[in-house]
């Protein structure tokens, strides 16, 4: 009995191992293509989490994203913040709940590597008729995206979610 046990532990152990170097060579191959994306401009992050300014990260459940194609950007993200009002004789602040949704060209894109923390930094602006938008985004070696979100006029917002190349 107690040599079938053993033979059922090295069984387990030598299938674990197995599972761990598919698992690592999986990772590796996302992670190529990953990189191929963003360095080409193709890729969508499909978002996860928000954190707006004054608040605590919020799970997302809808199907928010952010694509990159070319030189065009697309998104569909919600917000949630405040913005500077102009009134006739003051200015004052209004909090307000809505989805930025951008179909437009993007103005300097600009991919840094970072190898020291495994991780790139892309950065570029983007204009959609009188708003004006601002956007870092910090790209993982395993794919998780950071994303600051810079409305002009408007609390910054943050955003998490995971690289997907475009097929």
């Amino acid at each position: 009995m107690k040599k079938l046990f053993l033979l059922f532990v090295a069984a387990l152990t030598i299938m674990g191992c197995a599972t761990s170097e598919e698992r690592a060579a999986r990772e590796a191959e996302h992670m190529q293509r990953v990189k191929a994306a963003v360095g080409t401009q193709q890729y969508k992050i499909s978002m996860r989490e928000m954190t707006p300014l004054r608040s605590t990260p919020i799970t997302l459940t809808g199907m928010y994203y952010l694509k990159v194609d070319g030189n065009e950007i697309s998104t569909d993200l919600p917000y949630l913040g405040r913005d500077d009002v102009p009134h006739f004789k003051t200015r004052g602040e209004r909090k307000f709940d809505r989805s930025i949704i951008l179909r437009t060209q993007m103005e300097g894109y600009n991919l840094t590597l970072m190898p020291k923390q495994k991780a790139g930094l892309i950065t570029f602006s983007a204009k959609s008729g009188s708003d004006a938008y601002s956007f870092n985004i910090q790209v993982m070696s395993d794919g998780l995206a950071k994303v600051t979100l810079r409305p002009e006029g408007k609390d910054e917002i943050k955003y998490e979610g995971y690289v997907d190349p475009i097929k």
